[in-house]
């Protein structure tokens, strides 16, 4: 029996690696077989490209609302909560959104600066009398500043470390006809750019005594100047002004030259004025202040970021 039996094996063995012999061969072409095996291969292949193409593709952005509510999220649990949130924290929670709105918000911006910008052309035109291509040399260079201080507050707002106090400094500085004196000396010829010159050095002396003026007046209502502080005050505050020129001859200002160093500000400069107890009150004025401000910050649930100086004069 053990004869036949192995027999019977060694022929299933044969036949079965015949038949897979049989199948390693690729179909004959045009068959059937060949046709869907064909079909196989490109699956396999599309499968593997779409799978590698999901992988790259980047994921769908936020909308400006989930921006928002993302941010405020965390906030609106801490109000919930009967904790305070810092003030700039609430402007760092929007800044995603506010980015996203920005378009809007420089269309506004753009659509005011050209307005300034209409109302000047056609100031200095009468006044200055101004040829049509001088008009037109003056509305590029408009054109020109336009486009730069968009492109200054666009960069500056896109800043991921710009805090609100930032901007409110940036804001503080801002001057929409820097430049426009430089542009106007090389337009402007004989008496028309005398006048002009003139003309513009009266409004800054105007600025700046009316500034000065009223810095003075705040602070002698605070802590009582005797006449020669409010003479340094007057000084300081004018000779600091971005406007001041030192050919200005201003009313009240002496020959004193008092200024400020490089570096210090108006209050250091201003507490050196003063004598010990007038430190004192104008300290404890501005704490007093400072502390009113956050109490009413504070019955909303909002707390002032500690390195606001909410009463400096820069």
């Amino acid at each position: 029996m053990r004869a036949p039996l192995l027999l019977g094996i060694g022929l299933l063995v044969g036949l079965s690696g015949a038949a897979l012999f049989q199948q390693s061969f690729p179909p004959p072409p045009g068959s059937l077989e060949a046709r869907l095996a064909d079909l196989d291969r490109e699956l396999t292949r599309s499968r593997v490209l779409l799978a590698a193409a999901e992988a790259r593709a980047p994921q769908p952005q936020a909308t400006t609302q989930q921006k928002l509510a993302r941010g405020a999220r965390s906030l609106v649990e801490d109000l919930k909560d009967g904790r305070e949130v810092d003030l700039n924290d609430v402007y760092q929670a929007a800044k995603p959104a506010l980015r996203d709105l920005s378009p809007i918000f420089e269309r506004l911006q753009r659509k005011d600066l050209r307005r300034h910008q209409d109302f000047i052309l056609a100031d200095l035109t009468r006044k200055y009398h101004l040829t049509p291509a001088q008009q037109d040399a003056l509305r590029l260079w408009q054109k020109n500043q336009l486009e730069q201080q968009l492109a200054a507050s666009r960069e500056f707002n896109a800043r991921d470390n710009t805090t609100l106090e930032d901007i409110i400094k940036a804001g503080r500085q801002k001057r929409p006809d820097d430049g426009l004196d430089a542009f106007m000396a090389t337009t402007l010829q004989g008496p028309d750019l005398a006048t002009y010159q003139s003309d513009r050095l009266q409004q800054r002396l105007e600025q700046v005594q009316s500034e000065a003026d009223r810095q003075v007046s705040r602070l002698n209502s605070i802590v009582a100047l005797d006449d020669a502080q409010q003479d340094q005050v007057f000084a300081l505050m004018a000779r600091s002004s971005p406007q001041f020129d030192p050919s200005m001859k201003l009313e009240g200002l002496t020959g004193d030259p008092a200024a400020l160093s490089p570096g210090q500000s108006r209050d250091d400069a201003i507490l050196q004025v003063l004598r010990p107890e007038q430190q004192q009150q104008y300290q404890d004025h501005r704490s007093a202040r400072r502390s009113a401000a956050e109490k009413e910050f504070s019955e909303v649930g909002i707390r002032l970021p500690p390195n606001w100086d909410m009463f400096g004069e820069d």
